[in-house]
């Protein structure tokens, strides 16, 4: 048996075995209160066979102003009471994450050790008094006792990614001079306080979610971090959860494709070595072996698993029962994330299934029917997998030689490798189901004809805007660089038109094969369209590898070996190139598909995606699993 199938105590508890749900906001609930929508995504997980669920961020505090559930008061308690009655069936340890976000608001009150803001935009925070300081640790001692009441099993602090406990502790933004800023232990006192209080007011075992590094210069530390774990485990935590990061520094506390996995085990490795309570690990931990890795060498008790349980509530039973070939990945895309922090509902870009839990029922067609899906994009793939699910006969017909559409160019580029990841998983469940797979294979009115489908479901994509720009036909599309259609060497001088996801992307792979690479952008930045954090990385490892922005530039000619461009203010410039790639847009295609299939009476026809009109990942899937739903 893997050891990650082995129990593990927790404080009093005894968990089944060593994976643990992280706690992540949904914006599922309604003002405040848990809804069924937050149930039955929670109760989801828990069917998947995972140890423990800690119930994602509840504020603390009734002042605090968020889009999180909230534990302030008894108002409160029958939501929060509804997710343990419904998780009790499966099995499970749940917990509660208790959290005051301090300065970390979008709106409301903005509070923090000190008056240093979040950034220029954020406005200067309320430095907080003693008296306000006790009366916030009063309100943890409350939702304490609160959970406790509700039948929680354990709880959670969120001490870590600058939030008001992690707040405390730095000492790039706790400027105090009193008895809570100065020394690390003082900085501490107000973690320590209100784990005491905790401790105090119920008997459910305390969970510390603390940073191994805010990873901010002159921010708090590794060493601070043993230090303060230890001051942590003699105020009566029971376990360490150890993370990193803060709202400054994202990429580490919630990793795009382009970081490696497991990047903060030398951080849980160092706390677990110091205190002796379970710790806890997290940062991109889905991959199995790995998982297993941490635990037999001791370097961490307990495996934390967020997006992965989110992209896949299996996991746990899916690896136990050594099915990991059909775990749907977890590509780090963010979006989740990016949605979550926009205060929308959470939605996963390579699971449907996400924020509609409560509603999604995979029924057997009432007649099953012969579905024709022509492209093998995200919208395509899903829309197959459904039907086939639901008990149609599916075929699927991509024009080029391998599946995905875009999804196959996307990962080319190096920081997007992980969605070839989410491709061949799609491609290996369509061949167990038995869908009926043909690469290279262009439909025309001939093939449907031959293939006398009830439904044609249209998922052909878009296909790249190309502008009236003289010259334009120099260019090339940008899809034929990342494919290696066309050579690039050290020393080629690239004018990428277009600074969106797939500029950028195609920048990125031409400088690692050495080309000297221009981005020429009309809008104030690069990038749109790309999850923030992902963006945030890839825009500054663009910098850094040396390829050139021009933004606010706009591309008014194109001759050999010259591309001409006019600045905001009608300047007029010239960029020596010796290849111009072209990537501004997209078209649909879907009209022009149907209109050329000639389509006979009676027969279906659905248009998806980027066929009907260019949308994001998460759109493209959604629209996909609705067809394959519905048809």
């Amino acid at each position: 048996m893997s050891v990650l199938f082995t129990p593990v105590r927790l404080g009093t508890l005894t968990l089944k075995n060593r994976l643990v749900m992280a706690p992540m906001g949904t914006c599922l609930d309604n003002g405040g209160f848990i809804t069924d929508d937050t149930v039955a995504y929670y109760r989801r997980r828990a069917e998947g066979g995972v140890g423990a669920i800690t119930v994602e961020g509840c504020l603390v505090s009734s002042d605090t102003v968020g889009p999180e559930p909230r534990i302030s008061g008894p108002e409160y308690l029958p939501g929060l009471c509804r997710v343990v009655e419904a998780l009790r069936p499966h099995d499970v340890t749940v917990g509660v994450q208790l959290m005051h976000p301090g300065r970390q608001v979008v709106e409301g009150p903005s509070v923090a050790p000190s008056p240093v803001p979040l950034n220029s935009a954020s406005p200067v925070p309320h430095e907080l008094t003693v008296p306000e300081i006790e009366r916030i640790v009063a309100d943890y001692a409350r939702a304490a006792r609160y959970a406790q009441q509700t039948g929680y099993d354990y709880l959670e602090v969120h001490g870590a990614h600058g939030y008001l406990p992690s707040n405390f502790l730095s000492p790039q933004h706790n400027h105090r001079t009193d008895a809570y800023g100065g020394s690390l232990e003082n900085r501490a006192r107000f973690s320590v306080e209100v784990a005491r209080a905790i401790v105090a007011a119920c008997d459910l075992p305390l969970v510390w979610r603390l940073n191994g590094t805010d990873a901010e210069p002159g921010g708090f530390d590794l060493e601070s971090a043993v230090a303060v774990a230890r001051m942590l485990e003699e105020a009566g935590v029971a376990s360490i959860s150890v993370s990193s990061g803060t709202w400054l520094t994202l990429q580490q506390t919630l990793a795009p494709m382009s970081v490696p996995r497991g990047h903060m085990r030398p951080l849980v490795r160092a706390v677990k070595e110091a205190v002796s309570v379970p710790v806890m690990a997290v940062g991109r931990l889905d991959d199995p072996e790995l998982a297993e890795d941490i635990v037999a060498s001791g370097e961490a008790d307990m495996v934390l698993l967020g997006r992965g349980l989110i992209a896949e509530p299996d996991w746990p039973l899916l690896v136990r029962d050594g099915r990991r070939d059909e775990l749907r990945p977890c590509i780090a895309c963010n979006a989740c994330v990016d949605l979550v922090g926009r205060g929308e509902r959470a939605r996963c870009a390579v699971n449907p299934e996400v924020g509609r839990e409560l509603t999604w029922e995979v029924e057997p067609a009432a007649r099953p029917r012969r579905v024709m899906v022509v492209g093998s994009g995200p919208s395509g793939l899903e829309a197959a997998r459904l039907a086939r699910l639901r008990g149609h006969e599916v075929s699927l017909w991509e024009r080029d030689a391998e599946l995905g559409g875009k999804l196959e160019v996307a990962g080319l580029a190096p920081s997007k490798r992980e969605v070839l990841r989410f491709r061949e998983h799609q491609a290996r469940r369509l061949g167990a189901l038995g869908v009926e797979i043909h690469t290279s294979a262009p439909v025309s009115a001939e093939t449907v004809a031959a293939e006398r489908p009830d439904v044609v479901v249209v998922a052909t994509g878009a296909d790249p805007l190309v502008p009236p720009i003289p010259g334009i036909e120099l260019a090339h599309d940008a899809q034929r660089l990342l494919r290696g259609e066309i050579e690039v060497g050290p020393g080629t001088r690239l004018v990428v038109v277009g600074g969106s996801a797939t500029g950028c992307e195609t920048a990125e792979l031409m400088r690692e094969k050495g080309a000297e690479v221009t981005i020429v952008e009309m809008r104030g930045s690069i990038g749109r369209g790309i999850e923030a954090i992902t963006r945030r990385q890839l825009v500054r490892q663009l910098k850094k590898d040396g390829v050139d922005v021009l933004t606010r530039a706009t591309v008014v000619g194109i001759e050999p070996g010259v591309v001409h461009w006019q600045g905001a203010d009608g300047t007029a410039h010239a960029l020596d190139a010796d290849l111009v790639a072209l990537a501004i847009g997209w078209r649909p295609t879907g009209s022009e598909v149907t209109a050329g299939l000639e389509l006979g009476e009676g027969i279906e026809v659905r248009v998806l995606g980027d066929a009907d009109s260019p949308a994001d990942f998460v759109r493209a899937v959604n629209a996909g699993a609705d067809a394959g739903l519905t048809v």
